[in-house]
């Protein structure tokens, strides 16, 4: 780019039309005062000029307007007329001071304009940089703030257009967000480039020419380009296109691009660790789970197991003599034993359907009473001697449930408490309404669950340290299937302690008139 390219013509020829009008303008008016009005000396009348050009064109014009204001006063009002000669000495101070202090005014008041017109520029840039800083740190992934960023660019840094780029170079870069979407994407033709690191001075662009075709777009744009890096490695660019008849960037304007590259290539990093922070937590529980899911089921399988194939053995050994009672007491601990290894695998299956999201639902609406009675009922054998105290009354609401997911979440609370307590332990199932729901609550009067374990009892595979040495530890997938259930049917379920001593469980089930939508459904 030589000098000839790096001078606005347009803008200098803006500056020497108005420096040319406000010296006319002056000239009359001097010939007016002097010729007319009979004023004896009115050059100070140029310096109203000078000042006027030192406001809207800067200092330097307002020096050339002095200068002008110098030759003309001298040429065209000083005798002898028409001459640059100056005849009476008087006259030659009149030139010098009009000259000095038109310089003088120009440059105070140029300079002034300077640094009014550069604090607003870096008004507006500080403006442009913490709305690009808001708009990445609001968003929660960088992408979602990009088309917002790039529009902002471009109206602030002066451009065409903006767009970003993604990918190891500017060759393979794709487009993630641009301010003009209807827009061909750039090609290889030449471009300029902004180091992302300067040895000394401020940042400058350097003209890049890669060889092969220019790229396809318009004539009056030139492309400019700032990396976005990751430490030493780039992964992108911003590009953004100008008209050329504006000159190359501002130094504002490439602090702008240059500041927003940083944060914009910043957040994509952030971005990427993210996902990869969050592929490694997912991982690790992953593995979590399998391991936990191999100990949980390889104890609970061996165990039932062992004891089927012993008493199985037992029957089918002639040389064993068993009474009638004996065989039936072991033919009772066979069933037992199967009946256990169907939870552990229906527990499983049910567990791998929630954690799929491939458990559907049924809704229906049903009194209270029909959901908790039929589960009382069927637990009595389970409960054994333990007193059952029911306080279900008559006037709740109806509530939409699935039918067949609210009676296995039931079965589970009650199999809990029949497993964790002790055979003389009371049970209180009792039902209020409040908040749009009902809210069932088992509760038990057994040893409780330990404070640092409460939060963590519907977690799946988690046991609870036993507090009796009589009593037997679950699989773990129990609770943790009752709350996939109650929220598949758009309840909840949580655990505190219980008035009785033990732990209470509240299963809060949504009520008919808060599930407008399921009653048409089920009309």
């Amino acid at each position: 780019m030589t000098w000839r390219d790096r001078i606005d013509w347009r803008a200098l020829g803006t500056t020497v039309a108005i420096a040319i009008a406000t010296l006319c303008a002056s000239v009359l008016g001097v010939y007016l005062l002097e010729e007319r009005a009979g004023v004896r000396d009115a050059s100070t009348l140029f310096l109203l000029a000078v000042a006027l050009v030192a406001y809207l064109r800067g200092s330097w014009a307002a020096v050339g307007t002095a200068l002008g204001a110098f030759l003309a006063y001298n040429y065209l009002f000083l005798p002898p007329e028409f001459t640059f000669f100056v005849s009476d000495p008087q006259h030659i101070m009149t030139l010098g001071l009009l000259l000095a202090v038109g310089i003088a005014i120009g440059r105070l008041t140029g300079l002034q304009r300077d640094q009014a017109r550069r604090s607003e520029r870096r008004e507006h840039e500080a403006r442009a940089l913490f709305n690009v800083s808001r708009a990445i740190a609001y968003a929660k992934r960088t992408n979602e703030a990009l088309p917002v960023l790039v529009a902002s660019l471009a109206e602030d840094a002066g451009m065409a257009r903006v767009w970003i780029g993604l990918g190891s170079t500017w060759a393979r870069e794709q487009v993630v967000a641009t301010s003009d979407p209807g827009a061909d994407a750039p090609g290889s033709g030449p471009h300029s480039i902004l180091p992302r690191r300067s040895a000394k001075g401020p940042p400058a662009w350097v003209r890049l020419s890669p060889p092969g075709p220019p790229a396809s777009r318009r004539d009056s744009l030139a492309l400019y380009r700032v990396e976005l890096v990751d430490g030493a490695e780039p992964i992108g660019s911003l590009w953004a296109a100008r008209d050329i008849r504006h000159g190359p960037p501002t130094s504002e304007e490439t602090r702008l691009l240059a500041a927003a590259a940083d944060q914009i290539g910043q957040g994509v990093v952030r971005d990427r660790l993210s996902e990869q922070a969050t592929e490694l937590e997912v991982s690790r529980r992953s593995e979590e789970l399998k391991a936990a899911l191999l100990d949980s089921v390889s104890h609970d399988l061996r165990t039932p197991l062992a004891t089927i194939r012993a008493s199985a053995g037992t029957l089918a050994d002639p040389n064993v003599t068993l009474t009638s009672g004996q065989t039936r007491a072991t033919a009772r601990e066979i069933d037992a034993e199967a009946d256990r290894l169907a939870n552990l695998v229906s527990g499983l299956l049910d567990m791998s359907r929630i954690t799929g999201g491939a458990l559907q639902t049924r809704p229906e609406t049903m009194p209270v009473d029909g959901v908790v009675m039929p589960a009382v009922q069927r637990a009595r054998r389970a409960l054994g001697r333990r007193s059952i105290q029911l306080e279900i009354p008559d006037d709740l609401p109806a509530v939409v449930v699935d039918p067949v997911l609210v009676s296995q979440v039931l079965d589970n609370l009650l199999e809990n408490v029949a497993r964790h307590t002790p055979d003389d332990a009371q049970v209180r199932i009792s039902a209020t309404t409040g908040m749009q729901a009902v809210t069932v609550r088992v509760e038990d009067g057994g040893a409780g669950v330990p404070p640092e374990a409460m939060a963590h009892i519907f977690e799946k595979f988690y046991r609870v340290p036993p507090r009796r040495a009589s009593a037997r530890q679950g699989t773990g997938l129990g609770l943790a299937v009752v709350k996939g259930m109650a929220e598949a049917m758009g309840g909840s379920v949580a655990a505190t302690r219980s008035d009785l001593g033990g732990l209470a469980i509240d299963l809060r089930l949504p009520v008919a008139s808060a599930a407008p939508a399921d009653e048409e459904l089920q009309a």
